[in-house]
């Protein structure tokens, strides 16, 4: 009976930590707070960090939007994050993040969404005063947040799909492009039989090249 009163009393803990502070992309922060916190918050550089080895900045409109760029020779990250009032001390957050590398593909909606989530890693670590968790940015920290309409679709259905028509665009220009050389390599060809052939209108053809005299 001590033990079950114990661990009833452990989940009631959890079960308040867990839903105590209610939505999870609401903080329990004024705006002008939030705003501050995010736009002076550090960010780490390097495996395990919201960007990766791309160099990052931080900017903002100097009130309710923050703007992260992070750039590098391959690959250019464009996120941002905006910040409602939600009654008199709190804070309802959304965010979205875009850009990418020329290699995504097919795979640059998945790409974008998970810069998403680490993104809103990096927000919720900044705004609950902890250290970012590599771990929970794989999509444990974003999946109490809403999804947003400016994201792109990261679904793995939506990248298959683009993956395919993707490859029927590229034999398509295959195609096309082939067409385009046979029809060069036979202009070519009838350029150099005919080479010495001259034409008068009204006149016979004079055939003038070295082979026929």
């Amino acid at each position: 009976m001590k033990y079950l009163l114990l661990g009833g009393a452990i989940l009631g803990v959890i079960g308040f930590a867990w839903f105590g502070r209610g939505e999870a992309n609401v903080y329990p922060m004024a705006p002008d707070e939030v705003y501050q916190a995010l736009r002076s918050a550090p960010v780490a550089k390097g495996n395990g960090s919201p960007f990766g080895n791309l160099d990052s900045s931080v900017s903002g409109n100097g009130d309710t939007v923050i703007y992260w760029n992070a750039t590098g020779a391959h690959a250019s990250i464009r996120c941002e994050a905006t910040i409602a009032p939600e009654g008199a001390d709190k804070s309802r957050m959304t965010a979205f993040c875009g850009g990418g590398g020329a290699s995504d593909g097919a795979a640059a909606g998945m790409v974008s969404a998970m810069n998403r989530k680490r993104l809103i890693e990096h927000i919720d670590a900044t705004l609950d005063k902890r250290s970012y968790d590599a771990r929970l940015a794989q999509g444990s920290t974003a999946s109490g947040w809403p999804s947003d309409a400016r994201q792109p679709d990261g679904s793995y259905g939506t990248a298959v799909v683009g993956a395919l028509k993707m490859e029927q665009e590229i034999k398509q220009m295959t195609r096309e492009l082939e067409k385009v050389n046979a029809r060069r390599e036979a202009d070519s060809a009838y350029t150099s039989v005919h080479a010495g052939v001259q034409y008068q209108a009204a006149k016979p053809m004079v055939d003038l090249s070295p082979n026929s005299r």
